[in-house]
């Protein structure tokens, strides 16, 4: 089981070089490790299957996902999930006395 202080590391000399290069030319340097999480957010997004992310959000709605790494993982997908269920429980409550379909 992963703990807090697990690190995920890989051999990466060159990058490691490269990101020194451009913090050296920038006043303040930059955030590599910030660099590095939006990059691994965005990769691992990148790599999910339609069917994964399905997978996902219904682990996430069993509760056997917590909200953090389902963020990570699915994201802007699982706000538009929660706005599609609240707007679908709006239309539900709705009143249709006097609405009429014609056939």
């Amino acid at each position: 089981m992963a703990t807090n202080n697990d690190k995920i590391q890989f051999r990466g000399a060159d990058e490691k070089r490269a990101s020194q290069r451009l913090s050296e030319m920038r006043l303040g340097g930059i955030n590599v490790s910030e660099l590095a999480r939006e990059g691994l957010k965005e990769k691992l997004r990148e790599v999910l299957s339609n069917e994964e992310r399905v997978e996902l959000h219904q682990q996430y709605l069993d509760g056997e996902l917590d909200e953090g790494v389902a963020k990570i993982l699915i994201g802007d997908l699982l706000e538009d999930i929660e706005r599609e269920r609240e707007a679908v429980g709006k239309a539900e409550t709705l009143s249709t006395d006097g609405v009429f379909q014609n056939e």
